[in-house]
């Protein structure tokens, strides 16, 4: 990289042009995080979070991105000029949240947008922002971090509780024709606050005649009979503490052509999960009355933590962060409109420590133009995960065609790991390869190119 020197006719462009000499932060943007309330009252949990934001230097073409941060906690967006923060179960007191604003180009990319210096002496390092014989370090590399604090309180907001959720006449008993079957709620709120429990029912076919009553009559619809969901949502007046339970009645007459999945119940235990640990049991219960067109099928996910199978019924979750973390399923049987989903919030302890997403450095075919003669190529992938949390580092090859052998994961030191597969041709011409690394909680891909040879047969 070229010397920059810094002489007093440039020290005058800066101070004249307030643009600022190398080094200098006055052209950086600057954002600022307000709370609202700045100390949570006792009894609740959040917070409403704002980010303003400065452009010292529009011209420039670039946007400003943000993201904000919290020693524990979560935010719900941190990219969001207007979001909410929600306290960790288990800390009070004083909290910091921090705001990092930063130059990106318009596409959101680190290198494009970039004005480029009609010097050609002049480092990539350094630009002209449309102000000539003005050097500057490159805007990209420009961020100004700010923090402020919040006060989490010692008792915060309990979520309701559904002991039971009943119908009589239940399954297989068929509630009579033209007659009505009785729902009973049992629910509470053990800290009643910060709003009065609410519970409202609801059913996929057919009347509930008070919908937020303990006790309702429900009715069948007379054109759809068979197994039907009716499910309550107990709520308190935060979003993130409300909790559905469901359970089925069966009505007289003939089914719909296909009857969509039933969550009945998902369940985390523990929940909140103790100092220390890191790790609860999700359990979704659900069923599909008609086995129809597929099987059932589960599939947790979240963007907080890691599932040791996410297509189990019960499996492990692994928190990746500390605060309120969002566990959700998708249940379906295969028909497009018959996906059901169904979310909880699992509090995870504020000693989680935050996942560090794995790296993956390299996927090279050796060689990647196979010579004719050969179907086969050797593929070597490397990845690391230094963390080696929530689960072992795993890579994966894909292809669009052709299969692969060998693709053993081999653990190296630093929680490195390689692969020296065999890629099998099944037919001439290019193909893209794939190698996919995980630790449970994040995905990162690269792929390559290879060249298989004219003389290789086409698969049938």
């Amino acid at each position: 990289m070229p010397v920059l020197r810094t002489t007093r006719s440039a020290l005058l462009w800066c101070t004249l042009l307030l643009l600022g000499c190398p080094g200098s932060t006055q052209l950086c943007p600057e954002a600022t995080v307000t709370l609202d309330p700045v100390e949570i009252p006792s009894g609740l949990s959040e917070t409403d979070l704002f980010v303003e934001v400065s452009n010292p230097s529009p011209e420039n073409g670039l946007t400003v991105m943000t993201e904000t941060t919290a020693v524990s906690g979560k935010i719900t967006d941190p990219r969001a000029h207007a979001t909410t923060y929600a306290c960790a179960f288990d800390v009070s007191g004083s909290v910091e949240i921090c705001v990092n604003a930063t130059y990106v180009d318009g596409d959101g990319g680190p290198d494009a947008g970039v004005p480029e210096s009609e010097d050609p002496s002049v480092s990539p390092s350094y630009q002209y922002l449309g102000k000539p014989h003005v050097r500057l370090s490159d805007p990209l590399d420009c961020s100004e971090t700010r923090c402020t604090s919040v006060i989490c309180p010692e008792d915060k907001n309990v979520c309701p509780v559904v002991s039971s959720l009943t119908v009589e006449p239940s399954p297989p008993m068929i509630v009579p024709e033209g007659g009505t079957a009785t729902i009973t709620v049992v629910a509470e709120d053990p800290d009643d606050n910060p709003e009065a429990l609410v519970t409202t029912l609801s059913a996929l076919h057919g009347t509930i005649t008070d919908p937020n009553a303990f006790e309702a009559t429900y009715a069948c619809d007379r054109d759809v009979g068979g197994i039907i969901q009716i499910c309550v949502l107990a709520s308190d007046g935060v979003p993130s503490c409300d909790v559905e339970q469901c359970t089925t009645v069966r009505c007289p007459g003939e089914p719909l052509e296909n009857t969509c999945p039933i969550i009945e119940s998902l369940t985390a235990d523990p929940n909140p999960i103790s100092a220390g640990e890191d790790t609860t049991t999700v359990r979704v219960d659900a069923m599909d009355p008609d086995d129809f067109p597929q099987p059932l099928r589960t599939e947790f996910n979240s963007t907080g933590g890691a599932f040791k199978d996410r297509l189990a019924s019960e499996t492990t979750f692994v928190c990746g962060e500390p605060g309120p973390v969002e566990i959700c399923v998708d249940v379906t049987d295969g028909a497009p409109e018959c996906v059901e989903n169904r979310c909880i919030t699992v509090q995870c302890p504020s000693t989680v420590v935050v996942n560090l997403c794995p790296m993956l450095f390299v996927i090279n075919g050796v060689p990647r133009i196979i010579p004719l003669g050969e179907t086969t190529t050797m593929v070597e992938t490397r990845g690391q995960d230094t963390d080696g949390l929530p689960f072992p580092l795993v890579l994966t090859l894909r292809a669009f065609w052709g299969s692969f052998s060998n693709e053993d994961n081999i653990a190296e030191p630093n929680n490195v790991v390689a692969q020296n597969a065999t890629y099998i041709c099944d037919r001439p011409g290019d193909v893209e390869v794939c190698v996919d690394a995980t630790d449970g909680a994040c995905v990162k891909t690269l792929c390559d190119v290879l060249t298989c040879p004219a003389d290789v047969p086409t698969a049938p």
